[in-house]
C-alpha cells in the first residue's frame, strides 16, 4: 500500500515543480493543531507562492529517471538521480524529493527520509509539491515508528494545506496511541469521523481502545453504541460492548446486546458462545444456558470437553431437565481424565436419574460411579438406597443403605432409611 503511494507521488511531481517551521527536537511532545486556515487563506497563500522550475540539465536528468522508473527499473531510476549536485536551491529540493521518494518506494527509508526532510525543510518546492512531499514524510515517519516527526509533519501539512483529510487525522488519533498518549487520540478521531463521506470503523476502534486504556469503560460502551449505529454490521464490537457492559456490572444489558448479535448471526467463535452461555447461567436463565451449549458442542462450534459438557448438564439440572442433565453428565464422565472426577460425575448422572424418576438406570450409573475414586462414596451408596427403594428392590436398598452407615456424613441418614425400608419391605410382605 504504501510502495504505491509513493508511486503516485512522484507521478504527481513530474507534472509540477510548497515547507514550512523547522522540525522540533525529537524528544518534545507535539500538540498538534487542529484550527485549520480558511479556505480563502490558503487560496492567498497559494497566489502568493513562488513557481519556479528546475534547470534545464536536472529536468533532462529528471525525465531521464522518470522514464527509468516507468520501465520499473529504480535502481537506474536511483543511479540516475544520485550523482547529481545540483547548487541552486530549488533544483536541490526538487532532486531530493525525487531521491527520497524513490528510495522509500524501495523500501531504504533510512536514505529516503532525511533527502524528503531536507527537500520540505527548504520550503522551495511548487505548492502540489510541498504538499505531497509533507504527507509521504509524515507517512514514512509513522510507518517507520517515529511517531513524534510523523505527528510534526502530519501537523505542517494541516495547516499548510487547511485540508480537513479523514486519512490524516486517523493517522495522527494512531500515533498519539501508540505514543500512549491516550487523551489525545479522542480530538483526531473525532475529526476523522466528521469528515469521512462514508462511515469508517477505524475511528471508533482508536476511540473504545483510547478509554480502554484509560480504564473509562462507560465512554467506551458510548463510543461502541454510536459506531453500532453507524455500522450495524461490525460483528465484533456486538460482543465488545457486551464485555464492557459486564465491566461495568450491567449484565442485563450485556445480555441483551450479545443475544441480539447472536440472533443475527453474528457470534463465529467459542468464546463468544461461551460468552452468551454464562450471562443466561448468570441471568437465572439455565435452560437457554444449557440448550445453547448442546447445540453448539453438538454442531462442533464449541469444544466437548469434560468441563463444557458438564456445564450443559449443570444448567438442565438447575432447569429441571433432569434426564437431559444426566445425558451430559454421562457424556461429561465419559471424557473426564481423572478417576475422581469420573466417579464425581457418574454420580451426579446416578442423582439426576433419580430426579428424573428413572431409578433403574439411576441405580447402573452409582453402580458404575463406584468403579472409581470418590470423594463422596458415602453419597453414593445413600443414593443406591433410594434408587433400589424405588425399583422394589428392598435387600438391595437395605444393604446400600447398611454400607453408607460406614461413613461418618452419612451414619445419621442412613440408618434413618434402613429403618424405612425395613418399614416399607415389611408392609409390602418382603422379608429382609
Amino acid at each position: 500500500m504504501m510502495q504505491n503511494l509513493y508511486k503516485a507521488v512522484i507521478r504527481a511531481s513530474v507534472v509540477v515543480g510548497a515547507g514550512l517551521m523547522m522540525a522540533l527536537p525529537a524528544s518534545a511532545q507535539v500538540n498538534v493543531n487542529y484550527d485549520l486556515p480558511s479556505a480563502e487563506v490558503i487560496q492567498e497563500r497559494k497566489d502568493n507562492r513562488k513557481n519556479q522550475a528546475v534547470g534545464e540539465r536536472v529536468g533532462r536528468r529528471i525525465m531521464s529517471a522518470f522514464e527509468l522508473y516507468e520501465a520499473d527499473d529504480m535502481q537506474g531510476a536511483i543511479a540516475e538521480l544520485a550523482d547529481l549536485s545540483p547548487s541552486e536551491a530549488f533544483d536541490v529540493a526538487y532532486v531530493n524529493r525525487f531521491l527520497g521518494a524513490f528510495y522509500a518506494s524501495e523500501d531504504q527509508t533510512d536514505k529516503g527520509i532525511p533527502l524528503l526532510k531536507q527537500s520540505v525543510d527548504a520550503d522551495v518546492l511548487g505548492w502540489s509539491d510541498q504538499s505531497a512531499a509533507l504527507k509521504t514524510l509524515a507517512d514514512l515517519y509513522l510507518q517507520e515508528e517515529d511517531y513524534n516527526n510523523a505527528l510534526r509533519y502530519y501537523d505542517r501539512w494541516l495547516q499548510f494545506t487547511g485540508d480537513a483529510n479523514p486519512d490524516v487525522f486517523l493517522r495522527i488519533a494512531n500515533a498519539y496511541y501508540e505514543l500512549k498518549q491516550y487523551d489525545k487520540v479522542i480530538k483526531p478521531a473525532d475529526m476523522a469521523l466528521q469528515n469521512f463521506d462514508k462511515p469508517n470503523k477505524n475511528p471508533y476502534i482508536l476511540k473504545m481502545a483510547s478509554y480502554y486504556e484509560r480504564e473509562m469503560f462507560a465512554d467506551a460502551i458510548t463510543v461502541l453504541e454510536e459506531g453500532l449505529n453507524v455500522i450495524p454490521t461490525e460483528k465484533g464490537w456486538w460482543n465488545q460492548l457486551a464485555n464492557f457492559y459486564m465491566l461495568e456490572e450491567r449484565i442485563d444489558k450485556a445480555l441483551e446486546t450479545i443475544e441480539v448479535a447472536y440472533l443475527a448471526g453474528y457470534l463465529n467463535s467459542e468464546n463468544q458462545h461461551r460468552v452468551l452461555i454464562q450471562l443466561y447461567a448468570n441471568n437465572e436463565i439455565p435452560y437457554k444456558a444449557a440448550m445453547l451449549m448442546a447445540k453448539h458442542i453438538d454442531a462442533g462450534d464449541i469444544e466437548e470437553n469434560t468441563r463444557n459438557a458438564q456445564s450443559a448438564a449443570r444448567n438442565f439440572e438447575g432447569a429441571r431437565e433432569f434426564e437431559k442433565a444426566a445425558e451430559w453428565y454421562g457424556r461429561s464422565a465419559a471424557l473426564a481424565e481423572s478417576s475422581a472426577e469420573k466417579g464425581d460425575l457418574y454420580r451426579r448422572q446416578g442423582v439426576a436419574l433419580i430426579r428424573a424418576e428413572e431409578y433403574a438406570r439411576a441405580a447402573d450409573a452409582l453402580n458404575q460411579a463406584l468403579q472409581f475414586d470418590l470423594d463422596k462414596e458415602g453419597a453414593v451408596h445413600m443414593a443406591l438406597a433410594e434408587a433400589y427403594l424405588y425399583t422394589r428392590d428392598y435387600r438391595q436398598a437395605l444393604d446400600a443403605a447398611t454400607t453408607a452407615q460406614q461413613f461418618d456424613s452419612e451414619r445419621r441418614s442412613a440408618r434413618s432409611w434402613a429403618g424405612y425400608i425395613r418399614n416399607i419391605a415389611e408392609r409390602r410382605g418382603v422379608s429382609l
